[in-house]
């Protein structure tokens, strides 16, 4: 008789699911360059200015072999930007992890269902990590002809750091700075976001988090004034 191991099992399952990729799966946004967590030195050495209240970040999630996907966003708690001779230089954006809200869902039962699975320990596990925060390592001002400047930080999500890099439009003046990234996608995996990520899962749990799809867009407009 043929015994067929659950890494195999999951494997032949997968790959018949792959089938359907091209023609289901919808379009995605650029992903940010990931990388290792890097030294933050800027923070500092410039003017500090506040963020506005009652900014948010925009998300989107989405599964991936059938045209399905969730839209909403997160506040954000606290923030500033660094200045300095008229550049952006540093900052920090704090998150509220506990105020993840969906927009594109009517139904107050099936939008709390999905809110609260979003918080919980199958994907950003608010009860123990409430913030996420985002940190300015470096901007590059863009060339002549660039429109957008591109931006390195390390992103923290459950407690897992790492690097990313992203192209925004930064306009630093008298009156504070502006910040708009137009939409990017993270692999929500690399920091620890999995579905059922155990090694006794079964295998119908394992394959709901390859269901889901591993990226997510962010978009980002945030501003801080003087």
């Amino acid at each position: 008789m043929l015994i067929i191991n659950y890494k195999m099992k999951k494997l032949v399952l997968m790959a018949a699911l792959g089938l359907f990729v091209a023609s289901c799966n919808s379009e995605k946004a650029a992903e940010a360059t990931t990388g290792e967590a890097q030294e933050v030195t800027a923070n500092g050495t410039g003017e500090a200015v506040a963020l506005v209240s009652g900014s948010t970040v925009a998300w989107r999630g989405f599964k991936t072999y059938v045209q399905s996907e969730h839209l909403g966003t997160v506040n954000v708690q606290e923030g500033f930007f660094e200045v300095a001779e008229g550049k952006l230089v540093g900052g920090t954006i704090t998150m509220d992890m506990t105020s993840i809200t969906c927009t594109d869902i009517g139904d107050e039962r099936k939008r709390g269902y999905l809110e609260r699975h979003l918080k919980s320990q199958d994907f950003f596990f608010v009860d123990s990590f409430p913030t996420a925060a985002f940190e300015i390592v470096e901007v590059l001002d863009p060339g002549v002809a660039a429109k957008y400047s591109t931006v390195t930080g390390n992103l923290t999500i459950r407690g897992t750091t790492n690097s990313i890099t992203f192209p925004a439009n930064v306009v630093a003046s008298e009156e504070g700075v502006k910040f708009m990234a137009p939409t990017f996608s993270i692999d929500r995996t690399l920091w620890g976001a999995k579905y059922h990520n155990r090694d006794d899962a079964t295998i119908a749990e394992s394959l709901k988090d390859d269901l889901i799809d591993h990226s997510i867009e962010l978009t980002i407009n945030v501003k801080a004034t003087k």
